[in-house]
């Protein structure tokens, strides 16, 4: 993609969503970020958004510079040209294309990144989704991108592209046609009840049932809404109520929370009234949440994890608008300025290397003392304390003592990430 001055970061979601809890502390997160990083920042929501396709191109170039034009450019210009390797024998696109209008302003500098956020059970591909490709064919990089978030639109889609991957999934059924949920009572009768009853675009923990039998199935079939296909899957008895949320960011784990149902119910979201807890998370767990995210293509993700006897998993959902308010409570995380780190790591590749590789660290050692989830690793065990108060690190301390540390005690992140930074300028 062709770009001029400063780097360009925009941030789109949803009106709808837009003042839920993670789009507000993304937004501060990015504004920070992008003061911090003199980035030029925008924000804005896919309704004022018009698409454009003119004379067959996705936009006109707004301005072109050619070989025979480069005696009109002033030293400055042709100094900041030279410098990002743009030399008068190439065709440079300064402006960029003329393919998009918000609440009707003419874009012609186009961000190199765009963070998305979008209500994934209400994406609606001939909508949401074109306004992403046309970003994204202009050149932009969007985190996440529009096939990766399509990618968890539908549970079932999910799971159709993690399936031949060596994906632990748990087995799943479900159907074509509109409202074909009753032929689906024979057919998923090989699952065993009880069973596990989802609307494939359902969020949140609604629209997840426990049928018991046939004819808790055949009842079912009469009272639940059939806008959205419905899947079948088979019951986890040993993960009855719990589960493990892991949030990636960038394929790295950056925090794992134990949520755990209180009133006795299959799901264990907290949005439904469940709790969470920080946890630790084998190496094995962590490593097939991160495969997931990349099978899938997302940049930022929660993974859902379902624990069997034995201490594997099962991956249970993905969801590429993670919501995490429950999360950063109980991890004491900053995951919207963990995003906000990322997507500036995407305009300036390297510069941030230390610090996200520092977030893996933190999230680390912000675990509990709880056993650890799955099978034991090569490495020890975490030794954390959750209810160990915040420990405050010398400014002076180097930063291989100050990692040494981590294992002992739990560090406020915001703390340790300003300590890295002074390493960084000193």
């Amino acid at each position: 993609m062709c770009s001029s001055v400063a780097p360009r970061l925009w941030f789109l979601t949803d009106r709808r969503i837009r003042e839920d809890y993670p789009q507000q502390e993304i937004l501060r997160a990015l504004k920070a970020k992008c003061c911090e990083e003199e980035l030029d920042f925008r924000a804005l929501v896919m309704d004022e958004v018009v698409l454009t396709i003119e004379d067959g191109n996705l936009g006109e170039p707004a301005e072109m510079v050619t070989e025979l034009d480069m005696h009109n450019i002033g030293a400055q210009e042709r100094t900041r040209m030279h410098s990002n390797k743009l030399t008068s024998y190439m065709v440079v696109c300064l402006g960029l294309m003329q393919g998009l209008r918000v609440n009707g302003e003419l874009i012609t500098a186009y961000p190199q990144v765009v963070v998305v956020r979008v209500p994934t059970p209400w994406v609606q591909s001939d909508s949401d989704i074109t306004v992403l490709r046309h970003l994204e064919k202009m050149g932009c990089r969007l985190m996440n991108r529009p096939q990766a978030i399509l990618n968890c639109v539908n549970k079932f889609w999910t799971f159709q592209e993690l399936a031949g991957h060596g994906v632990p999934l748990p087995d799943t059924f479900s159907y074509g046609g509109h409202e074909n949920f009753a032929k689906m009572i024979d057919e998923a009768e090989v699952l065993e009840f009880p069973m596990v009853v989802k609307n494939t675009r359902g969020h949140r923990g609604k629209a997840v049932f426990l049928a018991r039998d046939k004819h808790h199935l055949a009842d079912l079939s009469h009272l639940i809404r059939h806008d959205a296909p419905y899947l079948f899957q088979k019951y986890v008895k040993e993960s009855h109520g719990k589960d493990v949320r892991v949030i990636v960011v960038g394929g790295r784990v950056v925090g794992t929370m134990l949520r755990c149902s209180t009133d006795g119910r299959m799901q264990s979201n907290c949005s439904l009234g469940g709790v969470g807890m920080m946890c630790s998370l084998s190496e094995q767990g962590k490593q097939l949440a991160v495969q997931v995210s990349n099978i899938l293509g997302m940049d930022v993700c929660g993974i859902d994890l379902l624990m069997k006897d034995d201490g594997s998993f099962y991956v249970c959902e993905a969801n590429a608008n993670v919501g995490f308010i429950a999360f950063d409570k109980a991890c004491n995380l900053d995951v919207a300025g963990i995003i906000a780190d990322y997507a500036a790591s995407l305009l300036t590749p390297g510069r941030l290397t230390r610090r996200m590789s520092l977030l893996s660290v933190v999230s680390t050692a912000s675990e509990t003392s709880e056993p650890e989830l799955g099978p034991p690793a090569s490495a020890a065990v975490d030794n954390m304390s959750a209810s160990s108060s915040s420990v405050d690190s010398d400014p002076e301390t180097t930063e291989r003592e100050l990692l040494t540390k981590l294992p002992g005690a739990l560090f406020n992140m915001n703390q340790l990430l300003a300590n890295e930074i002074k390493l960084l300028v000193e």
